[in-house]
């Protein structure tokens, strides 16, 4: 079990647990913790280095941004017979 501090982005509950505040430290497995860690309402302490930089939410916050940037929609593409004609 890791251990994890509860950041400023909290709600009343995280991980099933009443929220106490700002920096309270929870024990809690990898599967309790990873919702919470993608919501930035966790923070995992601890951690060495090269885990740090290469942590399970960085593929997921990597897919998100390749999402971000999709080719233009096909209704902006199809704006070509007619769009403008007068």
């Amino acid at each position: 079990m890791n251990r994890y501090a509860i950041t400023e982005k909290a709600g009343r509950f995280v991980a099933g647990q009443t929220n106490t505040g700002v920096g309270t430290v929870l024990t809690l497995t990898d599967r309790q913790a990873e919702h919470e860690l993608r919501l930035g309402t966790l923070r995992r302490l601890n951690v060495p280095d090269a885990e740090s930089e290469t942590g399970k939410t960085a593929p997921a916050s990597k897919a998100r941004k390749g999402a971000k940037s999709d080719p233009k929609p096909a209704a902006v593409e199809d704006a070509g017979e007619g769009a403008g004609d007068e």
